[in-house]
């Protein structure tokens, strides 16, 4: 449930569980066992052969928690974001709702930290079984080539969201147009009479 690691980040130094929680969420039954790192890191070695096969487990710890946290908390605004909408006096809402404004970061938060926990876990793999990360660098690609690269998406991707966030809060920040609807002129009667 929660844990602390080493400064490697493979090696659990502290951690508090809940028993049988881990055979539930994999066996869907509480009697099933689950095997532990040192045992899959035994079985790649017997099939893969020498090497570390075990990921930094700290990130991909703490990474998954933060994207079904933020999932979590998303749920939640949405739920209550529509219960806000439901209710029967708005107006009294309006100041919470406000808040809301602040989720816009959630989403881009929760795709982070799973996009995170995707490319730290299945480390030291590209393509499991096939590819190691050691042996898929192009040779005729240089670090200064990678880095110029990384830093230019990282700049083009900031500029989009910062273009996206203020679009996105300004929107939202005005709230819903308000129209005035005029009532209708009076249709002059067939007869010719006309309405008291």
């Amino acid at each position: 449930m929660v844990a602390l690691f080493d400064s490697t980040g493979k090696r659990e130094v502290w951690s508090l569980r809940i028993p049988r929680a881990l055979s539930l969420l994999y066996y869907f039954k509480l009697e099933g066992e689950v095997q532990g790192l040192n045992q899959l890191q035994a079985a790649c070695v017997v099939e893969y052969g020498p090497g570390d096969y075990v990921p930094v487990v700290a990130i991909a710890f703490w990474m998954f928690r933060i994207m079904v946290g933020v999932g979590l908390v998303m749920i939640a605004l949405s739920a209550y974001a529509l219960y806000m909408s439901l209710s029967k006096s708005p107006d009294r809402w309006a100041r919470p709702l406000r808040w809301l404004m602040w989720g816009i970061v959630l989403p881009y938060l929760a795709s982070t930290s799973g996009w995170l926990l995707t490319e730290t876990g299945r480390q030291p793999w590209v393509v499991h079984g096939l590819l190691k990360t050691e042996e898929a660098g192009s040779p005729t690609v240089t670090g200064a080539m990678v880095l110029t690269s990384l830093i230019g998406f990282a700049l083009i991707y900031a500029l989009l969201m910062l273009v996206d966030v203020y679009l996105l809060a300004k929107t939202a920040g005005a709230g819903p147009e308000t129209t005035r609807i005029e009532p209708p002129e009076a249709a002059p009667s067939p007869l010719g009479l006309r309405a008291p």
